[in-house]
């Protein structure tokens, strides 16, 4: 049997000057809705948004299939259109697959945008003997960088030092712009462990090089799923670890950061129009060198762990 329900768009947050509306949030109070989302590749070769319950992913191609529904299959237009919970709802009883029997890939293969940050965490910046920046550092990210779990990393052969970084990113549920601060959670969807990856020797050339050195291919890998944030009510107790061959490299609460989400949220959004699932990817605790034949990690607590292995660009 099959269920499905008609769900409103709760939740709504309008911004505009100093005029906020919130309404029940959707985001934050799911009643139960299933709280990890990711986007799996089936036997028959279908790409499909799948949610997790029971160790099993149950995938929206076969709710469509077992319940005569015609859900979007992208996770993009599932959280764009706000229908995780009505999917959710209707897949209570489908048949899912065990979550180790389907290949996962990246959970978004176009996010609206990505946003990276640098040198966010104190003890970072202090490593690298830099200072703190006096507003959080941004950068973007092309969509060319995009790998997913067990995807591999691939070093420029122009490269002879490229480091990795564990990072958490937020996910935006919404477009928005002007959020303050304090609001910043009514406009996140989850949270997704991430790897950024630098070719370090060719930013230190020239510090204009940013968009260079961060812009190759298979540079931001995310996955293996989104989690959403009622299962998160703090994030500040969350630890990230970068990790190469199995061994901690950095690590860090994300307490450490000197600019937390909410920060990120609003700085991001001031002035700027910013659109559900696009990435926020908050900085890292720690930048590792990586060589081919290495596996860097991204182990982020109650979030998930995302794996790559390292190889040489041929």
């Amino acid at each position: 049997m099959c269920y499905g329900t008609k769900s409103m768009p709760d939740g709504i947050f309008i911004a505009g000057g100093n005029i906020e509306q919130f309404i029940s949030s959707s985001i934050i109070k799911k009643g139960g809705c299933i709280m990890r989302w990711g986007t799996v590749v089936l036997s028959d070769g279908t790409r499909t948004a799948a949610f997790l319950r029971d160790g099993e992913a149950v995938s929206v191609a076969a709710i469509n299939s077992q319940c005569g529904k015609r859900y979007p299959l992208d996770l993009e237009s599932v959280i764009a259109e706000g229908l995780d919970r009505e999917v959710a709802a209707a897949g209570k009883n489908v048949r899912g697959e065990l979550a180790g029997q389907v290949t996962v890939a990246a959970p978004l293969s176009h996010p609206e945008r990505i946003v990276g940050i640098g040198l966010n965490y104190q003890a970072h910046a202090r490593d690298l003997g830099e200072h703190v920046p006096q507003e959080p550092a941004t950068f973007l990210k092309p969509l060319n960088t995009l790998i997913g779990p067990g995807n591999p990393i691939e070093i420029p052969v122009m490269s002879e030092r490229t480091t990795a970084e564990a990072e958490i990113a937020l996910v935006f549920g919404r477009g928005c712009r002007d959020v303050p601060s304090a609001s910043w959670r009514q406009v996140i969807f989850g949270v997704v462990p991430v790897l950024d990856m630098t070719t370090e020797d060719i930013l230190r050339k020239n510090p204009r090089f940013l968009t260079r050195a961060k812009g190759y291919d298979s540079f931001f890998s995310f996955g293996p799923w989104i989690v959403t944030l009622d299962e998160l009510p703090d994030l500040s107790s969350i630890v990230v670890e970068t990790l190469v061959n199995g061994e901690v490299q950095a690590r860090s609460p994300v307490s450490g950061m000197t600019y937390g989400p909410g920060d990120l949220v609003a700085f991001i959004t001031a002035g700027v129009t910013v659109g559900a699932t696009a990435v926020l990817s908050t900085g890292t605790p720690g930048a590792v060198v990586i060589h081919p034949g290495d596996v860097a990690e991204a182990r982020v607590s109650s979030v998930g762990t995302l794996s790559n292995p390292v190889a040489e660009r041929r």
